[in-house]
């Protein structure tokens, strides 16, 4: 298992190029709505949703399987075990990359007829058919840095992509955007094209020379082909499954809001401004808690493939803490910065609106997250996938049902029911498998600090939509929250000398030993 220091240097790494990341892509997504406008924005948001489903056919759980196999090899000392399952998932990724990319490039014209019911969106999804094999290959690569802990070539690869990515579109687009909306959106998935192929050279080139650097010899032979469909594909059913009716889902919400009354134009610009602007506003705070989530894959595979249920049940305990208190922080921000952050990026109350709308739903998406590292470190990851697959079902119902009737208000409804139903059921599976040290004061403590601190904040400062109103607000509400932190922790310091010890596991309603059940 990973020392404490080597996963927090991962983690912070991770993060912070994924904060940076997001960062520049909220940005950037400021700049195109500028550009190509909302209506614009939707349809290249049904479009990428089609993409989306083709990018999970191409991958089909190769990067979960590598980075399982490859870290339970290691952890058995079976390194050229290791390096045999990543030859083989080399060529699992270009079969699967293969077919998405020809069904793709050959069924462009049927599916934005029949499905998007726009022909502008055809140019674009055959361009994109081209990113579809790098990026099975990619993840086989990026599978492999996380199962030998040196994220940082992943780190170093997204950096590049995401620079490639954005001059390439900003370059397309002045040149291509006066032709019309058809060509923006070639503009848009030209650049992303082009990132990814230049993505998985660089990946491509990290990996053959970290492994030429890190010797891995040892390990029975044969049997790695099987290994790797029995975890791969498995995964990849339930993720076909959960993908198809995501873009379903998605395909949907236009067409149930023109029932609801909207126009088609209308329709798209508040699909747009849900998936394009107040989605990615509310999940960016999420780049911290994932990126460490991730490294929790490699760990919860080693521990539960040594058998190691205590040290597993603290980890858990730990995982879930941190990341509980991180989300709370992050929807009481949210909350508090809905305004200025509709405003300062995309001059839209409607997005401030919808931004505040989802921000208490934060908690229970940041920790989905936290719990299904675990499954999936752990082999449920078919268990995970059903979970999502249900969850899917559920949303394409509700959309059926809400959206048609409520308008863009229902499909936050359908947001809030899906992702509750994926939580209880995720979490319960963790509970029984990791035994957690979880309770309730767990829950209240970070909720009450966070409910002071924001109504401070918010009688006392306002809500200004400047940028630096929005830092001042943010900055206070987190000090009066560690304030808050440290005043009980020193409290809690006290209690012991005034006889209060006895009863400390008792008031935290855990005994002595279930901070350690197996």
């Amino acid at each position: 298992m990973t020392d404490k220091k080597q996963f927090l240097k991962n983690g912070m790494l991770l993060a912070a190029v994924a904060l940076l990341m997001r960062g520049v892509s909220m940005l950037f997504n400021a700049y195109i709505v500028r550009k190509v406008g909302a209506e614009g924005m939707g349809l290249m948001s049904l479009t990428m949703s089609v993409y989306a489903f083709a990018v999970t056919f191409a991958t089909s759980g190769i990067s979960l399987a590598v980075t399982r196999l490859v870290a339970a090899a290691l952890g058995k000392e079976e390194g050229e075990r290791a390096r045999r399952v990543i030859r083989r998932a080399v060529l699992y990724a270009i079969a699967f990359g293969g077919v998405a990319a020809l069904f793709l490039y050959f069924g462009a014209d049927f599916i934005a007829l029949r499905f998007l019911g726009d022909m502008r969106a055809a140019p674009s999804l055959r361009l994109l058919s081209v990113s579809l094999v790098p990026i099975a290959l990619s993840a086989v690569y990026s599978g492999y840095f996380i199962a030998v802990r040196r994220v940082a070539h992943n780190a170093v690869t997204q950096m590049i992509e995401q620079a490639t990515r954005i001059l390439l579109t900003v370059f397309g687009l002045a040149f291509l955007l006066p032709k019309g909306l058809t060509y923006a959106c070639l503009a848009l998935v030209g650049g992303s094209s082009l990132a990814e192929l230049l993505s998985f050279f660089v990946l491509f080139v990290q990996a053959r020379w970290d492994m030429h650097r890190h010797k891995m010899q040892g390990g029975a032979v044969g049997g790695e082909m099987k290994a790797l469909l029995g975890t791969a594909l498995p995964c990849a059913l339930s993720a076909h499954a959960r993908q198809g009716l995501v873009t379903v889902e998605h395909l949907l919400i236009p067409f149930c809001l023109g029932l609801s009354g909207f126009l088609r134009e209308e329709a798209l610009a508040s699909y747009a401004t849900l998936h394009s602007m107040a989605i990615p506003t509310v999940l960016f705070p999420s780049a911290i808690l994932a990126s460490f989530s991730g490294l929790l894959v490699p760990e919860c595979a080693e521990l539960g493939s040594q058998n190691q249920k205590k040290a597993l049940s603290l980890l858990s305990t730990k995982a879930l803490k941190m990341g509980f208190l991180y989300s709370v922080l992050s929807m009481f921000i949210l909350l508090l910065g809905a305004d200025a952050l509709g405003d300062i990026f995309y001059k839209s109350g409607e997005a401030a609106r919808y931004i505040a709308l989802l921000a208490p739903l934060v908690p229970v998406m940041y920790m989905d997250s936290v719990v299904d590292a675990h499954l999936k470190g752990l082999g449920y990851q078919v268990y995970a996938m059903g979970v999502n697959i249900a969850d899917a079902a559920v949303s394409v119902l509700s959309v059926l049902l809400l959206v048609s009737r409520f308008g863009a208000d229902g499909y936050i409804y359908v947001i809030y029911i899906a992702e509750c139903l994926n939580f209880a059921f995720s979490f319960g599976k963790l509970w029984q498998l990791a035994k957690p040290s979880f309770g309730v004061r767990d829950l209240l403590l970070p909720l009450s600090l966070g409910t002071v601190a924001f109504l401070f904040v918010s009688l006392v400062m306002g809500n200004g939509l400047s940028p630096l109103s929005l830092l001042l607000r943010g900055f206070v509400f987190l000090g009066l929250f560690a304030l808050g932190l440290f005043l009980l922790r020193q409290a809690k310091k006290e209690a012991p000398k005034k006889g209060a010890s006895v009863s400390l596991y008792r008031e935290r309603g855990v005994s002595g030993s279930a901070k350690y059940r197996a």
